[in-house]
């Protein structure tokens, strides 16, 4: 055994040192192992550490790929449908514009004319046309199929003659089956007999 403070050698049971007298401490051999089994246990306690801490990252990079991967795809899916929705919007009819006509007497019926464009003369459509006055409805909305004329004019008259002439109406313009909502237009008038433009 040699002496911690001169470094001369000692035999393996002396308690001090021969040359300087100093103390000499045993090692306990089972010290000796425990201490190897110590390092050997931090080693591999890092090693576990470091490989959770690749493990945790590889997660958390696949998470965050599916995340904001996976919604900028879904965004772009998302965006072409909505695109391709207005594309077909851009073929759709829609109301343009038209008038309204009342007779001069309340038993007289009104008359709808809807403008839609030439391009879709001859398609067939659902009408329907709700007329109020003062914020009271006068007529039920029958749903009227009806046919684009070749000016691209839809005509339609109410089924009924009203007690009072109409202040505002809502039309709403259907495919031929009724189903689908083409587009939709609220007008107000002036109660009172004769056409009015909107």
């Amino acid at each position: 055994m040699r002496c911690p403070k001169c470094n001369s050698e000692n035999k393996d049971s002396a308690k001090f040192c021969k040359k300087c007298g100093s103390p000499l401490k045993k090692i306990n051999p089972e010290n000796r192992v425990n201490s190897g089994n110590n390092k050997s246990e931090k080693s591999d306690s890092t090693k576990f550490l470091i490989i959770a801490l690749i493990i945790v990252a590889i997660i958390l990079a696949g998470v965050f790929v599916y995340i904001y991967g996976f919604n900028s795809n879904q965004g772009t899916d998302v965006s072409q449908q909505i695109q391709g929705e207005d594309d077909d919007d851009s073929d759709s009819m829609t109301i343009l514009g038209g008038s309204f006509t009342t007779g001069g007497e309340l038993e007289d019926k009104t008359y709808a004319s809807i403008k839609v464009g030439s391009e879709f003369a001859g398609e067939k459509v659902t009408v329907q046309i709700f007329y109020s006055r003062d914020g009271s409805t006068l007529n039920n909305g029958n749903m009227v199929p009806v046919t684009v004329d070749s000016s691209g004019t839809i005509e339609v008259s109410s089924a009924d003659a009203y007690r009072y002439f109409p202040d505002y109406a809502e039309i709403n313009l259907f495919d031929a089956s009724g189903d689908k909502l083409l587009d939709t237009k609220s007008v107000s008038l002036s109660p009172e007999a004769g056409t009015q433009t909107f």
